[in-house]
């Protein structure tokens, strides 16, 4: 079979551009940021996270360990890190770590970017059918050097409000 230009183009059109676009991310965050808040720029981590996730379902997933290992070829697959899905006594959580928001939002921008995470897992878990009365909410913030994060999903009553 023969490539033509066109093929090539669309090869080049398609692949994914990581060089530099931390950059513009990180600015085009902080600039956001000066018009509206924190809390704002979470929201919209959160919501983007939604998109994506309905953009991409987890296909022929029934068990835990199957979205777990669904969710880590996603990542994988986009360079996001790992994931690992923790059963608790009454809860899941979402341990999710090496992910590029410190390289696309800055150190400042790792409170509220986490929630593009919280978001993409929230909308798969909900595809999945997770009742209306669980939630996944994030416990625990990437600090130091790991930039682990943690998201729990539990009955919402048992949240500490």
């Amino acid at each position: 079979m023969k490539l033509s230009m066109d093929d090539s183009l669309a090869y080049w059109r398609d692949r994914p551009r990581p060089l530099g676009a931390d950059l513009v991310l990180r600015h085009l965050m902080l600039e956001l940021l000066r018009h509206v808040g924190a809390d704002q720029a979470r929201a919209l981590s959160y919501a983007t996270g939604v998109r994506i996730a309905a953009e991409s379902p987890l296909d022929a997933v029934t068990q835990l360990d199957q979205m777990e290992a669904a969710a880590q070829r996603f990542l994988a697959a986009r360079d996001w890190g790992w994931v690992r899905m923790e059963e608790r006594e009454d809860a899941v959580d979402f341990v999710h770590g090496c992910a590029p928001l410190r390289a696309w939002f800055g150190e400042a921008g790792l409170d509220w970017a986490a929630a593009l995470f919280e978001g993409c897992y929230a909308e798969w878990l909900r595809q999945l059918g997770a009742g209306e009365r669980l939630e996944l909410r994030q416990v625990e913030v990437p600090r130091g050097d790991d930039d682990v994060m943690r998201f729990r999903l539990m009955h919402q009553s048992r949240f500490a409000t």
